[in-house]
């Protein structure tokens, strides 16, 4: 495995034959060099994100560049998408390039005052997000319905390409 650390953000980098495997924990920021981070083709391109904190305009230019390149060699999957990941890929649809959701992270909240966010896999609910609707879960303390705490319509807006979800 090889590391890259810049101030805010670290990317863990494991490759077999067969996939290479970005792992982003952090702040993708001015720090964020993305010309410092290996492209390593392989028939599967996997990033892991559900450890991405925040996004600035200048990390997310960065971003775009790194994902353009990976696109360049195959298709990226995405996996475990963070709140702020779905976010960006919203607001700035070239943060995703050619790549598929696989799973992400969305925002849950209990009447009890319990927050957490929820691992989506995409495929699996796929006909409910297409239709903007939250799919649905049991608080783990109280078991009462979650709620889903986002719009809908905004949160689950980058599923409507479906050529991108796997």
């Amino acid at each position: 495995m090889k590391t890259i650390s810049f101030s805010n953000l670290t990317i863990n980098i494991e490759e077999s034959d067969q996939e290479v495997v970005y792992s982003f924990d952090g702040d993708v920021d001015e720090n964020f060099r993305q010309n410092d981070v290996p492209r390593i083709a392989r028939p599967k391109i996997s990033l892991v994100l559900g450890r991405v904190e925040n996004f600035n305009s200048v990390g997310i230019r960065e971003w775009i560049h790194f994902i353009s390149d990976l696109c360049k060699m195959g298709t990226p999957t995405f996996r475990e998408c963070s709140v702020a990941m779905i976010d960006q890929i919203n607001m700035v649809p070239e943060s995703l390039g050619s790549g598929t959701v696989d799973t992400f992270y969305a925002p849950y909240y209990c009447e009890c005052g319990k927050e957490v966010n929820k691992l989506i896999k995409t495929s699996e609910w796929r006909d409910h997000l297409l239709k903007s609707i939250a799919p649905q879960f049991q608080c783990d303390g109280c078991n009462r319905a979650l709620e889903f705490d986002a719009l809908e319509e905004s949160y689950f807006q980058f599923v409507a390409t479906l050529s991108r979800v796997i």
